[in-house]
């Protein structure tokens, strides 16, 4: 073989190897979840526990607790109609008491309460171009 065949195979299984890890990694990290309402998430985990999940709702103010000594935040989220408690071992979000909407992603546990890997707090409109009339 010449040098530029032997050089074709080497970046050929390089970029094989890079995507078979690239695969394995999204596997491992549940994908990307659409986007669900509490009352179908929980339906979702009640086939499949370990599922991972996306939710966007609102944070129940008065039952946020922050332990930053762990740190630990665990507060309840409602869609309006159901309401899941959330626990998350990492430091809070900033604006996280200031009213926005959340997104959680995470998987719910046995006892159906969610384990949130990430907990992203909306930005308020302000980014949004302000409407013309």
């Amino acid at each position: 073989m010449n040098k530029k065949t032997k050089m074709i195979i080497a970046i050929s299984i390089v970029l094989l190897a890079v995507a078979f890890l690239f695969v394995q990694g999204f596997k491992a990290s549940g994908g990307v979840g659409e986007y669900l309402t509490i009352e179908e998430a929980l339906s979702v985990a009640q086939d499949k526990r370990d599922k991972f999940i996306q939710m966007e709702a609102t944070v129940v103010s008065s039952t946020v607790k922050y332990d930053s000594s762990k740190p630990l935040l665990t507060f309840d989220l409602t869609d309006e109609k159901t309401v899941i408690r959330v626990t998350y071992a990492d430091v809070k979000p900033d604006n996280f008491d200031s009213g926005y909407p959340v997104i959680v992603e995470g998987r719910f546990d046995e006892k159906k309460q969610f384990k949130a890997d990430k907990v992203l707090v909306k930005c308020p409109s302000k980014y949004e171009e302000e409407s013309k009339s």
